[in-house]
């Protein structure tokens, strides 16, 4: 091993040289045993050093690992090259890599797809799985620790590195429990103080499962919960096309000796293509919340009936959007959607792009398809323009028309940090405020009625702005801003005239204040609160019983929305409520992401209205 030089705790900021020659450039990343960042090393290599607080337990199991690890050699290994003691610090210089394998997961997911495509993720796991079976087979040691922060990429191939948690099959006593490790990602017997030679691939095949599908096998959201899961309960491999998850649940082994002899069988049992869709799976909901009941037949019949006139149907309304640095009022009209055909298979030959509810909910393809009245471009442009209407004139805005305004933006601050930053906003602008719950911060202000006078009003009218934080996947924030209350007095008219021409302004200062992140979509997206129904289709060409659910918001390229329940399958139609011009049909759509709801409770869905080119 590389001998250890007593220097001082090195200072870590940019320039600043820890080690003789190894000039630090920008930190890398920081978790809860050290710290790791990119550094120039003698010649202008470029390198990563790793820092860890000396004296404690990390410190002696990364200094163990490293006189286990430092002399093997292997392509698809991340190499350590330089230990050294500084201070009280451990550091510990290592090759650089392009990025993790989170890190081009994320670059999908922002792309729009549901993970890393599948032939290209089971090209860096190949090339994982080799590195995982050579330091087991020919050294006798185990990883621990992978995971996809732990996976790198370097000029296009994967390297396993961090063997902090390298163990030896020969001292089984060191793993002590689920002390250091990571529970998300580790297998069982290892949860239990035990170790086997195919430890690694369960956490591989955790990682497979959810750098492709988006989605996680066990929905526990705490250590004690996730280690109870890993022993006891099956994973949910819903969201992998058939073909996978015999594999991937034989992987997944509670009993080790029943997985596949090494990382790389697994890996290679594991068909190259598949010809079903990915759909990232949502855990189980609680056996407590059981599906809605199905609508009788009369009720479905009601709804075919034509819908009566609307009476107070809202002309053309503006909304609230991003225009350079300041909030304007832009018109509605928009480009039309792009809404992918249902399935071409013959079990699917009597499905349509717009299809009758009863026929859905009835399920009997031999009644006659209704041919409705709207395209499916129609049918989306109609639920948009419902929902961008009730956005842009909501209830209680009082009698001042047009009143209320709407902006929405991306920000991904933790929830409990935009209280904090919209005290600014209310202090400039003297709005008062109050967090009403985990999703909801209210700022208002109110009209100071002037008892002197002779017309005074006593109603209290107010100007007022709610903010709608979203639950995951979502990071959109929608904000409100309105005046409630009558303004029948000359002065409360002024407050209100002054209040509104403000409203804009205070909006695009809340806006700058907590938008960390770049609009990337293609259209705006309207928050709604519509009912909807889910009718899952199935690959035998049959519909599944209908589930109930509430749409969050939609957008001319897609819509979310929550359900009591996961929807069971990527094929479905959606049925709209409240929107008079679609009533009575359902709109074909494929499932984009599932993820659990708020408090682990239902899921939260996407679907993406697409065209038949892009799938």
């Amino acid at each position: 091993m590389t001998p250890f030089t007593e220097l001082t705790t090195p200072t870590r900021q940019p320039g600043a040289e820890p080690l003789p020659g190894y000039r630090l450039i920008s930190p890398l990343g920081r978790g809860g045993f050290g710290e790791v960042w990119k550094c120039e090393a003698p010649g202008g290599l470029l390198k990563a050093i790793k820092f860890i607080p000396g004296g404690g337990e990390e410190c002696r199991r990364e200094l163990s690992a490293f006189d286990r690890i430092k002399t093997i050699r292997h392509p698809y290994l991340l190499t350590l090259e330089r230990v050294e003691h500084t201070g009280s610090d451990l550091l510990m210089v290592m090759e650089l890599a392009d990025c993790q394998f989170l890190d081009r997961f994320n670059e999908c997911r922002e792309q729009g797809q549901t993970g890393i495509p599948r032939e290209e993720l089971l090209g860096y796991l190949k090339e994982t799985a080799e590195a995982l079976d050579t330091i087991s087979t020919r050294h006798g040691l185990q990883h621990l620790d992978v995971k996809p922060q732990n996976l790198f990429l370097v000029s296009g191939h994967a390297k396993v590195g961090d063997y902090g948690l390298v163990r030896s099959m020969e001292r089984v006593a060191e793993t002590q429990g689920h002390r250091g490790f990571t529970p998300r990602y580790t297998a069982p017997e290892v949860l239990q103080g035990g170790l086997d030679p195919r430890s690694d691939q369960y956490s591989l095949a955790l990682v497979f499962v959810e750098l492709l599908t988006g989605g996680f096998p066990y929905s526990g959201q705490t250590a004690p919960q996730l280690i109870l899961q890993h022993v006891t309960a099956q994973p949910n491999l819903s969201g992998l096309p058939s073909r996978d998850r015999a594999v991937v649940s034989r992987a997944l082994s509670k009993d080790p000796t029943a997985r596949f002899p090494s990382c790389t069988a697994f890996i290679r049992a594991l068909p190259l293509q598949v010809v079903e869709p990915v759909v990232a799976h949502v855990s189980e909901a609680p056996a407590s919340r059981p599906l809605l009941r199905a609508p009788t037949s009369a009720e479905l019949r009601a709804k075919l009936e034509p819908p009566a006139a609307n009476p107070t149907a809202t002309p053309d309304q503006t909304i609230i959007a991003r225009k350079s640095t300041h909030v304007t009022a832009v018109p509605l009209r928009r480009a039309g959607p792009q809404v992918a055909p249902p399935p071409s298979a013959d079990q699917f030959s009597h499905f349509r792009p717009v299809m009758s509810v009863y026929q859905l909910a009835e399920a009997q393809s031999d009644l006659p398809t209704p041919v409705p009245d709207l395209t499916p471009q129609q049918f989306v442009d109609a639920v948009v323009d419902a929902a961008a209407a009730a956005a842009a004139v909501g209830p209680g805005a009082g009698n001042v028309p047009g009143a209320e305004f709407t902006c929405q933006f991306l920000c991904t601050l933790p929830a409990g940090m935009v209280p904090l930053k919209l005290v600014v906003v209310a202090e400039r602008w003297g709005f008062a405020g109050q967090q009403l719950d985990d999703t909801r911060v209210v700022l208002w202000r109110d009209a100071v009625v002037d008892h002197s006078r002779p017309d005074r009003d006593e109603s209290k009218p107010r100007a007022e702005i709610m903010l709608h934080i979203p639950s995951p996947p979502s990071a959109t924030i929608t904000v409100t801003a309105g005046l409630y209350g009558t303004f029948k007095k000359h002065y409360m008219k002024t407050f209100a005239q002054n209040a509104r021409a403000e409203l804009p302004e205070v909006l695009e200062q809340i806006r700058a204040q907590l938008q960390n992140q770049d609009e990337r979509r293609a259209h705006p997206r309207h928050p709604a609160g519509f009912p909807i129904r889910v009718f899952p289709l199935y690959p035998d060409g049959t519909v599944g019983e209908w589930l109930e659910g509430r749409c969050e918001d939609v957008s001319l390229g897609g819509v979310r929305f929550t359900t009591a329940v996961p929807v069971p399958t990527d094929r479905l139609y959606l049925e709209f409520g409240n929107v008079p011009a679609v009533e009575g049909y359902a709109l074909y759509t494929r499932l984009l992401r599932s993820a659990a709801g708020p408090l682990g409770r239902g899921a939260v869905n996407v679907c993406r209205f697409r065209t038949a080119a892009t799938g």
